[in-house]
């Protein structure tokens, strides 16, 4: 009798250490799985513990109201530039021509003197039987009188007409993701940033999904100097605003490509383009992607990258995202950040826009507090029972 209850308490008592070191086991890789994958907080939690603490942090309806208040003074600013520079007189009529100036020469009924020149760095221009004539300094309809005057013995009467096609004077720089970056001299009329980006051989297959414009007017240049005077000034104020790096929301306009050339669905945002501008088209970058991700890092961007682009690129989000407040953070070119949660569901019904993503932008998958533990509860039984038989399960008939 006493063997057999000297056997059970050995059994009983395997048993027990046997629960035991499952026990410690179980949490010790239950620990190791939660120390290997870091909780992101949500937003609304990082808020209420700052409140906690006698912190004060902008709510997250503050922060959205913010995110698009900041986007929407871009776009009033764009809009009243357009409408000033459309209302306005592109270019002063009493402009002075100079070297690099293009000139279309048309004489009636004259087909041989009908041609295209350029004003030398001498400023002189050389056209048949007139030979060299000498514009620099003349406006177009002095020059105009000029050539009737040499003609006059060639031709009765003739009827001279000057075209000023290219203004050598009023540039503009396009610099960045383009694939011919340099200065460009304006033509007569309506220039649109468009067509200035067509002239420097359209964007890059590295450029971003913006462009920045600095237009003349925020460069601090004195409306009283003459437009080609104006705009000489205007763009070394603006190189060296770039070279310092000093270009910010306050002396430029960020405009959407997908605006510029109409492939948002809409027809393309005509912008008045003047001398002095600067156009920047920054390079695409990189996104960062943290939290409840399969791939947290940073991933190359293009230029129709969005949100959920971002997430697709991460490898897709976990079981333990909270998908009602995924994070956008990004920083602006003031030092400040601007903040705007999302909830993953509203965009994926179309009830609210894809956002478009741009370099340096940050976004949080935060975790989802049940869903997490339910999954590290999982993933550490899962490592037990691995560990307890060597990897593998049998199952036996």
């Amino acid at each position: 009798m006493n063997d057999g209850r000297a056997v059970v308490r050995r059994v009983f008592g395997w048993w027990h250490l046997s629960v035991v070191v499952v026990g410690v086991l179980a949490f010790s890789l239950l620990a190791v799985g939660c120390a290997t994958r870091s909780i992101t907080k949500p937003r609304s939690l990082i808020i209420e513990e700052a409140e906690d603490q006698g912190v004060s942090v902008p709510s997250i309806a503050e922060d959205r109201a913010r995110f698009y208040e900041w986007e929407d003074r871009n776009r009033d600013r764009l809009l009243a530039l357009i409408q000033n520079r459309l209302t306005g007189v592109p270019l002063d009529p009493s402009y002075r021509l100079g070297p690099g100036d293009e000139l279309e020469i048309r004489v009636f009924d004259v087909e041989e003197l009908n041609t295209t020149v350029r004003v030398s760095q001498s400023g002189f221009i050389d056209l048949p039987l007139v030979g060299a004539v000498e514009t620099k300094g003349l406006t177009s309809a002095q020059l105009e009188e000029a050539l009737r005057r040499r003609l006059r013995r060639f031709v009765r009467n003739p009827q001279a007409s000057v075209f000023l096609t290219h203004y050598a004077s009023q540039e503009v720089a396009v610099i960045g993701a383009v694939e011919k970056p340099a200065r460009y001299p304006l033509r007569k009329g309506n220039n649109s940033l468009l067509e200035v980006l067509t002239l420097a051989g359209g964007v890059s297959d590295t450029a971003g999904s913006t462009v920045n414009l600095v237009p003349v007017e925020f460069t601090g240049v004195p409306a009283a100097q003459s437009p080609e005077e104006r705009a000489k000034f205007a763009l070394k104020a603006s190189t060296a605003l770039q070279s310092k790096g000093a270009v910010s929301a306050d002396n430029s306009l960020e405009i959407s490509l997908q605006d510029v050339y109409g492939t948002s669905g809409g027809i393309p945002l005509e912008i008045p383009i003047r001398g002095g501008d600067m156009i920047i088209v920054p390079e695409a970058g990189k996104v960062l992607v943290e939290g409840e991700v399969e791939k947290r890092g940073a991933f190359e961007l293009g230029q129709r990258s969005t949100l959920l682009g971002a997430l697709a690129a991460a490898g897709g989000i976990t079981y333990s995202a909270k998908i009602d407040e995924v994070e956008l953070v990004r920083p602006t070119r003031t030092g400040d950040r601007l903040r705007l949660v999302v909830n993953l569901e509203e965009i994926l019904s179309g009830a609210q826009k894809d956002i478009s993503v741009r370099n340096g932008d940050l976004v949080r998958v935060p975790s989802h507090s049940g869903r997490r533990m339910r999954e590290d509860t999982f993933n550490g039984i899962t490592r037990i029972l691995n560990f307890g038989v060597g990897g593998s399960v049998n199952v036996m008939n």
